[in-house]
């Protein structure tokens, strides 16, 4: 079943945007919507006061397909991004961003789903910034080590220190170190969430898992 799932970011015009994102994208791919779910949670409220989307989220089955928009339809955080990816993915449910028109699937690599999990941090900056002036305490800001994620955590993965990888892009070992550590890019790789979710689906290939996963963050 392929389902589209809409959320209340920034009012009610917001869901007619996604509506007609998500029709379009699945006109372009050919995509039966056959089921649509409009989320009232507004932006800034945490994964684990979202009942209705948790409740929803267990719902789906195994080979489901789910659309949404953008990613954060998702979570607020890349921490949420991450859990709800996780689940989906450990029980072989697949994940259509309209935006940037990326498929995840189990075969996915880290490097290509990070930067648009990063996209969670300027979303929830510039919510705050709507409140606030200047730059939210606290909050990072977009970098110019941006663009060389997918290298940067393809360096990583294959155990190369920063000062191979400063020399490789040609960039400061010690601003590079920063980014590296206030995006705790190892830590995100450490926690090989997609190889694990991977890992678990082929433990469980020989039946139907009910979707077990805890949405809860502590």
């Amino acid at each position: 079943m392929t389902v589209a799932l809409i959320r209340q970011l920034s009012g009610d015009e917001s869901l007619l945007q996604q509506r007609a994102a998500i029709m379009a994208y699945a006109e372009q791919r050919q995509l039966t919507l056959e089921k649509e779910m409009i989320e009232f949670e507004r932006a800034g409220r945490p994964l684990k006061e979202r009942k209705k989307f948790q409740d929803f989220l267990h719902s789906l089955q195994e080979g489901d397909q789910l659309v949404v928009a953008e990613i954060g339809v998702l979570g607020e955080t890349v921490e949420e991004g991450i859990v709800v990816i996780n689940c989906m993915l450990t029980h072989g449910i697949t994940l259509h961003l309209v935006s940037p028109g990326l498929v995840v699937e189990r075969q996915t690599g880290l490097a290509t789903i990070l930067p648009v999990l990063m996209r969670l941090d300027e979303q929830r900056q510039t919510r705050e910034k709507d409140h606030r002036v200047g730059r939210p305490k606290g909050r990072r800001s977009a970098s110019k080590f941006d663009v060389y994620l997918p290298q940067i955590m393809s360096g990583l993965k294959a155990d190369k220190s920063v000062s191979a990888l400063a020399r490789e892009l040609g960039v400061s070992r010690s601003s590079l170190k920063d980014y590296i550590e206030s995006r705790r890019l190892k830590e995100i790789l450490d926690d090989s969430w997609l190889e694990e979710a991977k890992k678990t689906h082929q433990m469980a290939e020989a039946e139907k898992p009910v979707m077990a996963c805890t949405l809860k963050q502590d």
